[in-house]
């Protein structure tokens, strides 16, 4: 058959209906948006997840010894290469900076009730999630609670027995079982060059990972005399030590419901070219080549696919950004896309096993059984 007539008869094909194109395409689409939203519910939840694990400061991780902590290697601590995880992928320190004690701060307001003063490296802003923004003017750091205890806010000035101290940055600390020796307290950032040996150690691992943890005990300096520095602690506990996220993640069972979707395309397209097995086995009878049947089949195959995963696609794509934001949308689709892909491929593979399975002797056969 010539490429003209192979066009011409898969055009007359799908714009009658006898390709079943639209049924075919609508049945596929709706099989993968559901499957790709299930899977897509799953990782959701896994997302949330670790957005608490973050936002509950489980992920901050702290070591502790009175004047036993090197400033300089903590803050290096986020350029430290071979923290891997299971798969082998390199998990640096996101944030790292140390912190040491200073005494206490009274308020002119509240002088029977002096705050804790604590001194913290640059780094620590980032363990803190303090922004860039926020450090612009000189000033001190105090939390959420505090804020609300004083009704302050950012940019306010506090009168204090050392004078006024401007309040550069209010960073979150809620009461929900982490370390609250924060909660009501007044942190002053200092150069990290200012001392060498501070109190403790902050860094924030995310995702858990042993490896990382263990790094924290490199910036522990042997005093002689002293107890040393005590082992690594997180900064809150209520939600366990490790979720192993990236664990379940890979191993969440949504995952295996992908390949539902290449096997429907494949049991789509068998069963639309079993359908027409009459006219397939009445077309090889008259002398048509099987390869212009197979070319034909296959156009009229990928002209339904085709729009059924562009369709489904779109769908996840809409579905995560509704559930997960905009920014996070195109890597959760790109999650569905392999799956979504390899519905073209098992579609056409379905598609020519129909086609090779009739025989124009079967013809009499197929016209005597119809339905």
């Amino acid at each position: 058959m010539k490429p003209t007539a192979i066009l011409s008869e898969a055009w007359r094909d799908i714009a009658t209906g006898a390709a079943r194109a639209l049924a075919c395409a609508t049945i596929l689409t709706v099989i993968a948006v559901a499957v790709a939203t299930f899977d897509l519910t799953g990782i959701l939840a896994l997302q949330h997840e670790s957005r608490q694990w973050v936002d509950s400061a489980a992920a901050i991780h702290i070591i502790s010894g009175g004047k036993q902590i090197d400033s300089a290697s903590c803050a290096s601590l986020t350029r430290a290469t071979g923290t891997t995880r299971n798969d082998g992928g390199a998990t640096p320190i996101q944030a790292a900076g140390a912190l040491r004690a200073a005494g206490e701060i009274t308020l002119t307001a509240m002088p029977a009730a002096p705050l804790d003063a604590w001194q913290a490296t640059p780094g620590f802003a980032d363990v803190l999630g303090i922004g860039v923004t926020q450090q612009t003017r000189p000033g001190v750091w105090i939390s959420s609670q505090l804020a609300r205890t004083l009704h302050v806010r950012e940019g306010d000035d506090l009168a204090t027995t050392r004078g006024r101290m401007h309040v550069s940055a209010v960073f979150a600390w809620p009461d929900d079982s982490r370390d609250q020796r924060l909660a009501y307290a007044v942190v002053s950032p200092v150069p990290a060059g200012s001392a060498r040996q501070w109190d403790e150690c902050w860094a924030t691992i995310d995702p858990a990972n042993p490896d990382a943890e263990d790094l924290l005990n490199t910036t522990a300096i042997a005093v002689p005399g002293a107890a040393p520095a005590t082992q690594v602690k997180q900064a809150n506990t209520m939600l366990g030590t490790d979720p192993d996220l990236a664990g379940r993640y890979r191993g969440r069972a949504t995952r295996i419901m992908l390949v539902v979707i290449p096997v429907a395309a494949f049991a789509i397209a068998l069963a639309a070219v079993r359908a027409r097995r009459i006219e397939i086995a009445d077309d090889l009878h008259m002398g048509l080549p099987r390869g212009g049947i197979l070319t034909t089949i296959a156009l009229e195959t990928f002209a339904w696919t085709l729009p059924a995963v562009l369709a489904a696609s779109a769908v996840s794509y809409l579905v995560a950004a509704w559930a997960g934001g905009r920014a996070n949308a195109l890597t959760l689709t790109e999650i569905q896309l392999p799956a979504l892909a390899a519905a073209l491929v098992t579609a056409q593979i379905g598609a020519a096993m129909g086609v090779t399975s009739i025989r124009d002797r079967q013809l009499f056969a197929f016209f005597k059984n119809r339905q």
